[in-house]
């Protein structure tokens, strides 16, 4: 191997790392591209494809960060092709002040992620989430012992309260976000079907209220497991200290026993 082949080489593994790490610090969805404010639908394309390409798991030379750049790259481009989207993310990062800009309105720079998420889960409240409302609200008139008014109201408040975690707490947005990809890709499916497709798109109606649910089914699931992790921690540092305790875990998670049990 010739000495201008092993510096050539040397040069794409720093750049490769110098991308990767400028996605991973980054909390700018627009630095994260490499892409200026104002840029167009096309150029964001453009800067996503060309730092996807560089960041890809797949591409040689392995960068044991590849993959998490990767999935970051693809949720600021998610989240800045989708017009409304934008404008939340817009207006919600917009800097306080010219002297503070990297500061936003809310939160400081960690808001930006944050708001994006909250992007994308308010899009989704107030546009699909009403046929997993109408779902529901059928099954509750056909199936009132399994799914009763109460089900339904929890289901809803239960994203209400997911709202609050992406809003306060980043492990949450993180998940929240990987979850809202399933809801996306089904979302897609559905908008490719013909019009006059009524059983493909009972098909994918029923399939998206199925991932939907799994939301805040796997969001419990990951609040109860950490209070539990809590808990045991607390019980064996006081067990170390001879200290005995009659007291019990409390209430955790946002779906109560009846509405798990229902939506599982």
């Amino acid at each position: 191997m010739s000495g201008d082949t092993q510096q050539a080489q040397k040069a794409f593994v720093q750049e490769k790392d110098d991308i990767i790490q400028d996605v991973l610090h980054e909390e700018d969805l627009y630095k994260i591209l490499g892409a200026p404010r104002g840029a167009s639908a096309a150029e964001l394309r453009r800067c996503y494809l060309e730092r996807s390409k560089i960041c890809h798991p797949d591409k040689p030379p392995f960068h044991p960060e590849s993959t998490s750049a990767f999935q970051r790259l693809g949720f600021a481009f998610d989240i800045l092709r989708s017009p409304s989207a934008r404008r939340t993310y817009d207006r919600a990062s917009k800097p306080t002040s010219s002297s503070l800009p990297d500061k936003t309105t809310f939160l400081g720079g960690e808001h930006t992620f944050r708001s994006a998420v909250e992007a994308i889960l308010q899009e989704f409240m107030t546009g699909d989430f009403v046929i997993v409302r109408r779902w529901l609200e059928s099954l509750h008139a056909q199936y009132p012992n399994l799914v009763s008014e109460e089900v339904v109201i929890n289901v809803e408040r239960s994203f209400i309260r997911i709202r609050e975690l992406v809003l306060t707490t980043r492990t949450y947005a993180l998940l929240i976000y990987i979850e809202l990809g399933r809801i996306h890709r089904v979302q897609k499916r559905l908008m490719g079907l013909r019009y006059l497709d009524i059983v493909g798109r009972a098909r994918l109606s029923v399939h998206l209220v199925r991932v939907t649910l799994a939301v805040p089914m796997r969001v419990d699931r990951a609040l109860k497991q950490r209070e539990e992790k809590a808990w045991r921690a607390k019980v064996a540092g006081l067990q170390a200290r001879g200290i005995a305790t009659t007291e019990t875990m409390g209430q955790a998670g946002i779906l109560n026993d009846r509405t798990a049990a229902a939506v599982a």
